[in-house]
């Protein structure tokens, strides 16, 4: 009976095994690596035995004030709403804007669509979005020394805002939000106050029975 002998040679970047080459692999390297690149989109954590996961929605709204920059006029009304919402790691902003003179009295309108990104733990939310919007309304126009019209215009533009919100709870807060329009019709920017609730919320770690 005849064994036949296999010649291994281990360096620190490959094996030699009957003269054959072969990439060494660090296991414990590769795992780890494979771990930092893929977080669960469904991890979660516990505060107060509530459990809570990162990736989630949020909404905020809130009214404030605005300042036109096209035409110069006084601090008007400005109110608006904003739908954040993910796909996978990524999150995308949906929402709208109305203005005008003074609350009830709105000569603009807008809708907005764009980008966002995110940081927040349990005492903080931080948010910024940048995207394009559509604005239509219209502007008050002289006819004549006395007289004066409606001319409505519509406008494709940008649009970005940033938001700073104070958490109450883990998924409700109070904050601010600092936004800007700009299109051909007209350039805005204005401050709202802002009321925030996020989806964060899955539900309690452990359940109590009292009696």
């Amino acid at each position: 009976m005849v064994f036949a002998q296999e010649d291994t040679i281990e360096t620190p970047d490959e094996i030699i095994i009957n003269g054959k080459h072969y990439k060494a692999v660090d296991e414990t390297k590769k795992e780890s690596v494979k771990k930092k690149k893929s977080t669960p989109l469904d991890s979660s954590f516990v505060v107060d035995n509530n459990k809570f996961q990162y990736y989630n929605n949020w909404l905020s709204f809130g009214g404030g004030v605005q300042q036109n920059l096209t035409y110069g006029r006084t601090l008007g009304f400005a109110g608006g709403v904003d739908l954040n919402f993910h796909i996978k790691k990524h999150y995308l902003q949906v929402g709208a804007l109305i203005t005008g003179k003074r609350f009830a009295s709105y000569n603009n309108y807008q809708l907005h669509l764009g980008y966002a990104r995110r940081f927040e733990d349990k005492d903080y939310h931080f948010g910024a979005a940048m995207g394009v919007s559509y604005s239509w309304g219209f502007q008050v126009e002289p006819l004549d020394s006395v007289k004066t019209y409606n001319r409505y215009y519509s406008e494709p533009g940008l649009y970005i805002q940033g938001e700073v919100i104070k958490k109450v709870t883990y998924d409700v807060g109070l904050g601010a939000c600092l936004f800007a329009d700009w299109n051909r019709e007209q350039s805005m920017m204005g401050l709202r106050f802002t009321l925030y609730f996020s989806g964060a919320y899955t539900g309690k770690r452990y359940k109590r029975y009292d009696n």
